[in-house]
C-alpha cells in the first residue's frame, strides 16, 4: 500500500488486493473537490492503473491460484457480441469456467462496484461502451455460494443512482441452504426506545418465536435492521428443535445514508474509534435495552448473546469483553477488528465464542481466525467455522442458527 498519508485528506494512494492496484482515498472528500484544487481523482488513478491491472490479470489468468491465496483476479480479452448472447434478457449473469467465476454487467456507468460476497470493480469490456465484467479465479468454486450485487455509480451524481442488480450464484457441490420462512409466524415488533444515554431515540427490532412459553435466553443484534432476515432462517430452526427458543433484540446501528461521515456506526461499534460514543452505546444496550426487552417480552436475566456481522461483529466482541457480566457468549461472524488481548474478567467469566468467515474476505477472514486462535490458546470455549464465499449476509444468515445452537447448549 502507497500510504496512506496522515494529513492530506485529497490525496489518493493504491493498495493491492487480489492481485489487483486499488485506488483509495478519504472518503469524505468528492472527486469533485479534488478536481477543483487541482488534484488527482480516484477515476483519474484508476483509468491509469486499468492497463497494469489487465496485464497482471492476463498473465495470472494460466498461472493458477498463488500459494496461501484463495482468490485471484484474472482476465482475457473478451468478444462483445458472445458476451450480449450471455445476457439474454438479464442486466447481470454469473458463470463458471473450471474455476473461474465470470461476472458481466449492462448499462451505463462510470464506474460498477460489486457487494456482497465478492467485492472487485468491474472492468469496462474492450469495444463496448455498456458492458462491464470481472473474472475471479476461486480456490473450492464449486463448493461457493456467493451473493453478487452490481453498483452503478455515475461521476457527478445528478439524482438517484439506478438500483443494484443482483443475483446469487451457487457452486454445483454447494451445500444447501437452511430452510427459511417468507413471513415468520413469531412477533416480529419495531420499536422506537428514547434513550438517556444516547440522548435521542433509537430504534429496535424483537422477535419472539411462535409457542415459546416462559422466559427466554435472549440475544443481543448489532445492525438490527437485518432482525426480519435472521427471524427468517431462526424460526425454522428453532421449530424444528434444532435452536433453543430465543429472544432476538435486534439494535439498529446509528448510520445515516444522508450524512455518511462522521461515520456514526462506526464510532458505536469501534472502541478505539470513538470511546465515548461506544461506551453511550453500551450502556443503551446493556442498560436500557437488556432491561426494557426482559420485562416486556419475557426475556431472562441471563444469558445473553451478543451478535453481529463485519463491524457489527467486532462490537459483539467487544461488548462481551467490556461487559462479561451480561453477555455469556458472543456470536461473531466477519469480524474486521478484535482485541489485542483478552480481557481478564472475560478471561474468568469464560465467554463463549462461535466464530466463523469467508474463505473470500482475506482481512475479515484473517481477523476472525487470530481471535478464534487466542480464545482457543487460553482453555476458553470458542468454535470457529469457514464457509467457501465471501462477506456475504447469505453466510450470516446460515451461521446464526448453528452459532445460537452451539452457544445456548446445556454444557
Amino acid at each position: 500500500m502507497d500510504g496512506p498519508p496522515s494529513r492530506d485528506r485529497l490525496a489518493v494512494w493504491t493498495y493491492v488486493q487480489h492481485g489487483e492496484e486499488i485506488p483509495c482515498g478519504d472518503p469524505s472528500v468528492t472527486g469533485a473537490e479534488r478536481a477543483a484544487a487541482g488534484r488527482e481523482t480516484l477515476a483519474g488513478r484508476w483509468q491509469e492503473l486499468l492497463p497494469g491491472n489487465r496485464s497482471r490479470a492476463a498473465a495470472q489468468f494460466s498461472a493458477g491460484l498463488p500459494d496461501g491465496q484463495d482468490m485471484a483476479r484474472v482476465w482475457l480479452p473478451r468478444d462483445p457480441a458472445a458476451l450480449r448472447a450471455r445476457l439474454g434478457e438479464t442486466p447481470l449473469v454469473a458463470w463458471a469456467e473450471d474455476d473461474v467465476l465470470h461476472v458481466l454487467w449492462q448499462g451505463a456507468a462510470d464506474e460498477v462496484t460489486l457487494g456482497a460476497g465478492v467485492q472487485p470493480r468491474l472492468w469496462p469490456v474492450e469495444g463496448a461502451s455498456d458492458l462491464w465484467e470481472a473474472s475471479l479465479r476461486i480456490r473450492r468454486l464449486d463448493e461457493a455460494v456467493i451473493s453478487i450485487v452490481a453498483m452503478p455509480r455515475r461521476a457527478g451524481g445528478g439524482g438517484p443512482g439506478r438500483m443494484p442488480d443482483q443475483l446469487v450464484w451457487r457452486g454445483p457441490r454447494a451445500a444447501a441452504a437452511l430452510p427459511t420462512v417468507p413471513q415468520p409466524a413469531g412477533s416480529l415488533d419495531e420499536h422506537t426506545l428514547h434513550s438517556a444515554a444516547l440522548r435521542g431515540p433509537r430504534q429496535v427490532t424483537v422477535y419472539r418465536p411462535p409457542g415459546a412459553a416462559g422466559r427466554l435466553p435472549g440475544c443481543v443484534l448489532a445492525d438490527g435492521q437485518s432482525a426480519f432476515g435472521f427471524a427468517q432462517v431462526l424460526e425454522p430452526a428453532i421449530l424444528a428443535g434444532d435452536v433453543p427458543p430465543v429472544l432476538l433484540v435486534g439494535v439498529h446501528n446509528a448510520a445515516d445514508p444522508a450524512r455518511p461521515w462522521p461515520d456514526r456506526r462506526g464510532q458505536e461499534y469501534f472502541p478505539g474509534r470513538g470511546r465515548a460514543r461506544f461506551g453511550a452505546h453500551l450502556e443503551f444496550v446493556t442498560g436500557e435495552v437488556i432491561p426494557w426487552a426482559a420485562a416486556r417480552f419475557g426475556a431472562a436475566a441471563g444469558p445473553w448473546v451478543s451478535a453481529g456481522f463485519s463491524n457489527g461483529g467486532a462490537w459483539a466482541i467487544a461488548a462481551a469483553q467490556r461487559r462479561p457480566d451480561v453477555f455469556t457468549a458472543v456470536a461473531a461472524f466477519s469480524a474486521g477488528v478484535v482485541p489485542r488481548q483478552i480481557a481478564g474478567r472475560a478471561r474468568a467469566a469464560r465467554v463463549r465464542h462461535y466464530l466463523a468467515a469467508g474463505t473470500l474476505e482475506a482481512g475479515f477472514r484473517s481477523a476472525t481466525r487470530q481471535w478464534a486462535e487466542r480464545l482457543q490458546r487460553a482453555g476458553l470455549p470458542c468454535r470457529y467455522q469457514e464457509w467457501i464465499g465471501g462477506h456475504d449476509p447469505f453466510w450470516w444468515d446460515q451461521q446464526l442458527p448453528a452459532a445460537l445452537a452451539w452457544l445456548l447448549a446445556r454444557p
